[in-house]
């Protein structure tokens, strides 16, 4: 398997687990918790990170997609931390994250089968 092929595969795969992981993280926790629980907030906004870092670390051929508003919450995350709206974080945990593996998971099981 050719480098790039590779790395995308790892990418979307990193992108699978960390919804998987925010998935878990929220399972039993109401918006009020998730904004009382620096823990939890923090686990969270570390895996939104980590979906954005991965999708802006995508082969080419896969970076035409529209990740842009991904990758921008990401830099919100790694740069602007002590502003991040616990609102957004917990958007994106508990109604994004279905789309996102939708797009991901058929490019993942692609990658693969090369």
């Amino acid at each position: 398997m050719p480098k790039a092929e590779r790395d995308a595969e790892l990418r979307l795969d990193d992108v699978l687990q960390a919804i998987g992981r925010i998935r878990t993280h929220v399972a039993s926790a109401d918006f009020a918790r998730f904004q009382a629980d620096p823990m939890l907030f923090d686990a969270v906004s570390m895996n939104v990170l980590v979906i954005g870092e991965s999708i802006s670390r995508l082969p080419d051929q896969l970076s035409g997609l529209p990740w842009r508003s991904m990758v921008a919450v990401r830099n919100l995350v790694a740069h602007g931390y002590p502003e991040l709206d616990p609102k957004i974080v917990w958007d994106i945990a508990t109604t994004r994250l279905d789309a996102l593996e939708a797009v991901i998971a058929p490019m993942l099981a692609e990658t693969e089968n090369r």
